[in-house]
């Protein structure tokens, strides 16, 4: 008979953080070239778990050779300091790309946001660490009267992420569009809005498991007190059938 020394909450990660998968359908602007768009409907909101704000860092670990290397990326609720294994910088001057020891790579924070692609036709979390492109959906957001929502908290408009330029010349925009939300994306998002979770990355649980319940069925962990509010307006005014396309 083996017995279990450690309680078995010691031998688990922090809660507080989770490696992101990139192989899942996370989209980041990054992503595209230069001159390339794409295009998004936002789904849901903060107060239902379709929208948060958090940290992300490059994580790095000891291997089998003693050396240090890459290990994901980690999201943290709030800013993490410098955690023991927070990536070092890499000296882009030189050839063979050394990183610098004593340095380290400073967090990012995002906001991620659950949303429908007009290219690929399915659900994706876009993933955005750029602070020009927040700053543009912020503004896009408080323009409540042309930018509505449904009941279902499903947008009445899309948003175009376009990316101009390549390296330190790099620059985004966001282009929103009124569009009425089409039956189908709402009968769908009925059936598939409680599959995603986006808390989740806050509880090291992977967002498309859907909302995680206690042993009585009760919601386990909560929401990032530290991200920004964002509650949509409801629909006050008709939007054109025309601009229906997804």
């Amino acid at each position: 008979m083996t017995l279990q020394v450690l309680p078995p909450e010691m031998l688990e990660g922090p809660k507080d953080k989770i490696e992101t998968k990139e192989a899942q359908p996370y989209w980041k602007p990054s992503s595209l070239k230069d001159g390339e768009s794409e295009e998004f409907r936002l789904l849901g909101c903060y107060d239902t778990g379709h929208a948060i704000v958090g940290w992300q860092y490059a994580s790095e670990k000891r291997r089998d050779n003693g050396e240090l290397g890459f290990a994901g990326y980690v999201v943290t609720r709030s800013h993490p300091g410098q955690p023991d294994d927070i990536a070092r910088e890499t000296d882009w001057s030189k050839p063979d790309r050394p990183k610098i020891d004593g340095t380290f790579v400073k967090p990012r924070r995002f906001l991620a946001w659950v949303a429908t692609s007009a290219a690929r036709g399915r659900l994706e979390v876009l993933f955005i660490e750029q602070k020009s492109l927040r700053e543009q959906l912020t503004e896009i957001l408080q323009e409540i009267e042309d930018y509505t929502w449904t009941e279902e908290g499903l947008a009445n408009f899309s948003i175009k992420i376009s990316r101009k330029g390549a390296g330190l010349e790099t620059s985004y925009s966001i282009l929103p569009k009124v569009r009425k939300v089409p039956d189908k994306i709402k009968s769908s998002w009925e059936k598939e809005k409680d599959t995603i979770w986006l808390p989740n990355f806050f509880e090291g649980k992977d967002p498309f498991d859907g909302k995680q319940v206690d042993a009585k069925g009760l919601p386990a962990g909560g929401t990032d007190k530290r991200g920004a509010h964002v509650t949509p307006t409801t629909a006050k005014k008709k939007v054109e059938e025309s601009q229906a396309e997804f």
